[in-house]
């Protein structure tokens, strides 16, 4: 088991991604189990579209691959994520927000897309079988509009349930995550699965085979 955190860097927890394969049926089932979801937007050059659940301080990214012919032949490779259950490739994803430093900075490579730039971990080349992990370049105010209670103050006016405070992860490799704030990361290696911890509760909601959501 591998429990990674710090409360003293840059790096901020910023959403979890997770590979879907019908995505508007899921947000419906969370939408009508009184989670608040975004409309989504879609990401040309990278054949994905996704929605996202949104917490005050993070994220939660379901995505599915539209174009498989883009999927192919973007860099992030997206459509071996979502073709997990042939490829082996982990489903899920692990992204911060903030600045890397210049030692965990060699671990990565930069993509930018459109005014973003993004810094990919090279695992997602070597070792699609581990988590994707990603930082979203972001500084001052840039940082704050990150937040979805900042970028989406409407819908999160309205939201009066609890913070995410766990994402517990299991898949046959482990990823190597940098130091960072915010809910803590447990990994485990077995089947892929990814559950998400927001509130006290017992009670698990099966979004997909894949993707618990305990509140």
């Amino acid at each position: 088991m591998l429990m990674l955190r710090s409360t003293h860097m840059a790096l901020e927890l910023d959403h979890i991604l997770c590979m879907v394969d019908d995505l508007d049926r899921i947000a419906a089932r969370l939408e009508r189990d009184g989670w608040p979801m975004d409309a989504g937007t879609t990401h040309p050059g990278e054949g994905t579209r996704n929605r996202r659940l949104l917490w005050p301080e993070q994220h939660l990214e379901l995505l599915s691959v539209v174009n498989h012919e883009e999927a192919r032949s973007s860099a992030l490779r997206l459509d071996r994520r979502a073709g997990w259950r042939l490829t082996g490739a982990s489903p899920f994803g692990l992204g911060f927000r903030g600045a890397l430093t210049g030692l965990c900075q060699d671990d990565f490579w930069l993509h930018e897309e459109d005014a973003a730039r993004i810094w990919i971990h090279r695992d997602n080349q070597l070792a699609p079988e581990r988590p994707l992990v990603f930082v979203i370049e972001a500084a001052g105010e840039a940082l704050e509009r990150r937040r979805p209670r900042a970028s989406h103050r409407e819908m999160m006016a309205a939201w009066d349930g609890p913070a995410l405070h766990g994402v517990n992860i299991s898949g046959p490799q482990t990823c190597k995550l940098p130091p960072y704030r915010g809910p803590l990361v447990t990994q485990t290696r077995g089947p892929h699965h990814l559950e998400l911890v927001s509130g006290t509760d017992s009670r698990a909601l099966e979004i997909s085979p894949v993707l618990t959501l305990r509140a």
